[in-house]
């Protein structure tokens, strides 16, 4: 039997149909008040008035007859009462530190605290504090000394704001509590409106709680009803340390109900007492998995494998899924199984976690970047207020903002990619509009704000209102955000109107998001489904038959130490303050008390060393397995299992894969892709070292992130290179000179700085080449390109005679398959001969051996053939290789304005610039056949494309993750296929 139905039967037969309407009943919870009417209801056959039945703050509230005051409306009465006492209050600095104090203000009247001798103790602490700070400087005195001055108005300040309060009769929770506890007689005994009163399920108690509850029962008025059992009550258990304090208590501890518990100590003589954790048969599973994420998907798999549990009355939900981070409610629901069709969420979604607040975030931020410009004398700095290039992307890029352009003709890709090409990294408001052509979104999100409240809500409003249209009768969470969001803005928008000094940003960044996380959207649904979906503060007076509780994790159950106070610890415990010691004790019982009628529990945790601060397993999972046999062995009829989900670890680990199967539409898009875009070395690397990744990028057109720096990447020092050499190729080209003398190279080496300069200003405007990174890339680049010109100058006094061909190349040539005109692509940085000997140079900045270029000379040529594209070692060999095809095949036409003959073989290389010593690295053994010759060559090298191609169009062969982790590390598309962090 389930608490509730055991208390609603226990009150039932102390009243008639007639008589029972004249008591009341309180729970904590407006959810525990929803069943207990329903196992009320169940127990008559005929309609009756029922009593009054109400959750506690519902009760106090009512009782108290003031009204709660909004939390926002709160926060400016402190502001206006600080500042009858501080004129230069700064409302920025006070928004950051004021919830805290209301926190405060707020404890102290719900434990009903000597406010004036605990603001006593709060001074002089900080008063010895001050004390030694004598000696030492600080950089801003001013706010040192309002600081302290902050303690020394607390006590003045909580007065002056009660008294403000109470004038508007209005209050917060904790002096609407004290207010009834102060006056129990006048409030209950003088003008009663119930004959008595039964409290509930209760746990932990505030002093005023408890003063109201005592004081009703020593004056015979009321009773309460403990919900514990044998195995917490006993010794010293952390889940049942207030309820032994209760039961002790004589007036606390009345009734017939009570009397069950009186004997706990003496536990299993007392057969009456309550012991269903010690010896009713259950079974637990204790579950690790690698990340939080996880949970969801094997809570579902668990749930899929459940036989369905028939028989139980329609009021009482057997099934519990219980969140211990609230942050996994989205993705356990898009995880409930399709036969759990009838469930109920009693959590509501928070703002918080919502798409939309963490757009409304981005764009505070955005709103915040100002630029520091140096002036053009040099001396001294000008902010310049511009919105970056990493903040535009992020906002055009979020997916709230992304619904929009998928319902457009245009596109916010052209803007980004316009900012990217010039490399801006900073831009106005009117360059915006002017690259979007004035688009109405573009014109919304990116209009400043200039520090004014007012255009912050204008600007808002439009974005909803842009916004709206997209998700009405299609998406009805995402409309009920912005709905919520609307009422939000106006609601903030009237509480500032009243107030007659600005509001800065700042402050009104603070208030809005403050709003948006106090908001949940709740769920309709029927109350009393087999299914609730809830968190675990909601779950207390009920009982399930099968639980699972998500993040069992220190951290998440129980919370830890956190204290978010002004008040010191030791004063907290002088006083009778709650601290996190009290924290844990409560979620100790709601933990033990959940589980102590259920029949099949599975806990879940993340496992230690996997994602996340929290990751150790929770003491309340320790608790179970050391203390159980301790506490009655001989009656326990536990059933544990645990359970561990391991993460694939190392290269070779398995893992779960993503399959993209092809199908006709991608065949088709394969083709085109082939015949339009062609094949690059890089393709067929990416192919065989993923061929997801290939599929992404060649076939579907995901674009990579578009990102600018403030420094060079690895790319980009590569490109800047590069771009020196190609420059200089083209301007001896120019002037007819294709073999270079040492006084060429020497002209060059003096040049190099002036050349670095004007490569840098072309390719990568916006940034600055002289600081930071970029600086120390310049001097490596310059230190490198020295290298390689004193290397070719050791080539010419060594007797080689270098005659430059062609610079850097686009090469295209084209093959049949199957009917169609295949494209193979490249892009060579250098075609050179050296004594008769064409070869075809590739620069590389990076670090390359001669052993990474070729095959073994005696390599099988059957085996070559065989693994030539597949073997990850060999991505270099397959570059050049294909440079080589595409010069051969090349053959009758030209090369920039040189011609080969038909019989002319080529030998591509390697210079790289980390390894200059080596010189051109030379592709000296790839045959494949002993007496190659090009037409051979080619032969041969289109029978391997045609292989690629076979598996590249054949259906049976879906694109799939790679089983190698390490490169999932800087994919682009990690995040898609699962593998990103």
């Amino acid at each position: 039997m389930s608490f509730l139905s055991e208390s609603a039967d226990y009150i039932w037969k102390k009243y008639t149909p007639e008589t029972i309407s004249k008591i009341s009943v309180v729970l904590p919870s407006r959810r525990a008040v929803y069943f207990f009417k329903q196992e009320l209801a169940a127990l008559s056959d005929r309609p009756f008035l029922a009593p009054e039945v109400m959750a506690m703050d519902d009760f106090v509230m009512e009782r108290s007859g003031v009204q709660e005051i909004d939390p926002v409306a709160l926060l400016f009465e402190l502001y206006d009462t600080f500042k009858g006492i501080d004129p230069h209050l700064d409302f920025d600095r006070f928004t950051s530190w004021a919830p805290v104090v209301l926190r405060d203000f707020d404890q102290i009247d719900l434990y009903g605290c000597n406010a004036r001798e605990v603001f006593r103790w709060v001074e002089a602490e900080k008063a010895i504090e001050r004390w030694g700070t004598k000696d030492r400087e600080f950089t801003d005195q001013v706010y040192t000394q309002n600081y302290f001055r902050l303690f020394e108005n607390l006590l003045h300040v909580y007065d002056q704001l009660k008294v403000r309060l109470e004038q508007q009769d209005r209050a917060y929770r904790g002096m609407a509590y004290r207010k009834v506890a102060e006056n129990v007689e006048s409030i209950f005994i003088d003008n009663p409106s119930h004959d008595y009163y039964y409290f509930l399920g209760f746990n932990a108690l505030s002093a005023s709680e408890e003063r109201i509850l005592r004081k009703l029962s020593s004056l015979n008025r009321a009773e309460m009803l403990w919900d514990a059992d044998a195995y917490y009550l006993k010794g010293h258990h952390e889940a049942g340390r207030f309820i032994r304090k209760y039961l002790a208590d004589a007036d606390l501890s009345r009734g017939e109900w009570n009397k069950r518990f009186r004997h706990y100590k003496s536990f299993p003589m007392a057969p009456e007492l309550p012991a269903e954790l010690l010896i009713k048969p259950k079974a637990f599973t204790e579950m690790g998995v690698p990340n939080a994420t996880m949970q969801p998907k094997v809570t579902a798999y668990l749930m899929e494998n459940w036989e369905q549990i028939e028989g139980n009355p329609v009021y009482r939900p057997h099934t519990a899924v219980v969140l211990g981070d609230e942050n996994l409610l989205m993705p356990m629901l898009a995880s409930i199984p399709e036969k759990y069709d009838d469930f109920n969420v009693t959590m509501g979604v928070s703002m918080r976690s919502s798409l939309l607040y963490s757009l409304v975030e981005s764009l505070f931020e955005l709103q915040r970047n100002v630029i520091e410009f140096r002036k053009k004398d040099g001396v001294g700095t000008v902010m310049v207020p511009k919105f970056s290039y990493k903040h535009i992307a992020k906002i055009l890029h979020h997916p709230f903002i992304q619904n929009y352009w998928m319902q457009q003709e245009e596109s916010f890709r052209p803007l980004l990619r316009t900012l990217k090409n010039e490399n801006r990294l900073f831009v106005d408001e009117k360059e915006l509009r002017e690259l979007a052509n004035d688009e109405p979104l573009v014109r919304t999100l990116f209009t400043r704000w200039d520090n004014d409240s007012k255009k912050a809500t204008h600007a808002l409003y439009a974005l909803i209102d842009i916004l709206r249209p997209l998700y009405d009768e299609k998406d009805a969470i995402e409309t009920e955000y912005l709905y919520e969001f609307y009422t939000i803005l106006k609601r903030l928008e009237r509480l500032l109107a009243e107030r007659k000094a600005p509001v800065s940003i700042k402050s009104y960044r603070r208030f809005l998001l403050e709003l948006l996380r106090q908001t949940k959207i709740p769920f309709s649904g029927e109350p009393a489904a087999p299914l609730q979906v809830m968190g675990m503060l909601e779950t207390r007076c009920l009982d399930f038959d099968r639980v699972i509780i998500l993040s069992v994790n220190e951290g998440t159950l129980p919370t830890g130490k956190k204290q978010n106070s002004l008040i010191p610890f030791d004063a907290a415990q002088e006083f009778g303050l709650p601290t996190y010691m009290d924290a844990d004790a409560v979620m100790s019982y709601h933990f033990f008390r959940l589980i102590q009628r259920a029949k099949e529990v599975v806990f879940l945790y993340t496992q230690p060393g996997g994602e996340g601060p929290k990751s150790e397993k929770s003491r309340f999972l320790l608790q179970l397995k050391h203390e159980w046999e301790e506490s009655n062995s001989s009656q326990s009829k536990l059933k544990t299992q645990s359970i561990e989900f391991q993460a694939p670890q190392g290269e070779g680990a398995e893992v779960t894969q993503l399959l993209i199967h092809k199908t006709p539409r991608i065949q088709q898009e394969i083709l085109k892709s082939l015949t339009e875009r062609g094949v690059y070395a890089t393709h067929l690397n990416m192919y065989y070292k993923c061929s997801l990744q290939y599929y992404f990028k060649r076939i579907a057109g995901v674009a990579e992130e578009e990102e600018v720096s403030e420094k060079l990447e690895a790319n980009d020092f590569g490109v800047w290179v590069h771009e020196v050499l190609e420059r200089i190729d083209r301007e001896m080209l120019d002037r007819d000179v294709r073999i270079y003398q040492e006084m060429d190279y020497e002209q060059f080496i003096k040049q190099i700085p002036a050349r670095l300069e004007a490569v840098f200003q072309d390719k990568f405007k916006g940034q600055v080449m002289d600081e930071g990174q970029n600086l120390l890339l310049y001097n490596i680049a310059r230190r490198n390109l020295k290298n390689y010109f004193q290397m070719r100058i050791e080539e010419l006094k060594s007797g080689m005679v270098v005659e430059m061909l062609a610079p850097e190349q686009k090469l295209t040539a084209s093959f049949e398959y199957k009917g169609h005109q295949v494209l193979i692509s490249g892009k060579i940085d250098r075609l050179e001969r050296v004594n008769e000997q064409v070869r075809i140079v590739d620069y590389k900045t990076g670090k390359v051996e001669a052993k990474n270029l070729d095959v073994k000379a005696n390599q099988d040529l059957e085996e070559l053939h065989q693994q030539f594209l597949t073997n990850e070692d060999w991505e270099v060999l397959r570059q050049l290789w294909l440079y080589k095809y595409l010069v051969i095949k090349q053959n009758h036409k030209q090369i920039g304005d040189v011609a080969l003959s038909a019989s002319q073989m080529v030998q591509p290389g390697m210079i790289s610039f980390r390894n200059l010593a080596e010189g051109f690295m030379a592709q000296e053994q790839l045959r494949f056949r002993a007496d190659e010759t090009p037409e051979t060559f080619i032969e041969d090298s289109e029978l391997i494309l045609t292989q690629f191609m076979d598996e590249l169009l054949n259906e049976a062969t879906p694109f799939i993750q790679t089983e190698n982790l390490k490169a999932c590390e800087y994919c682009d598309y990690a995040r898609i296929c699962g593998r990103g962090v």
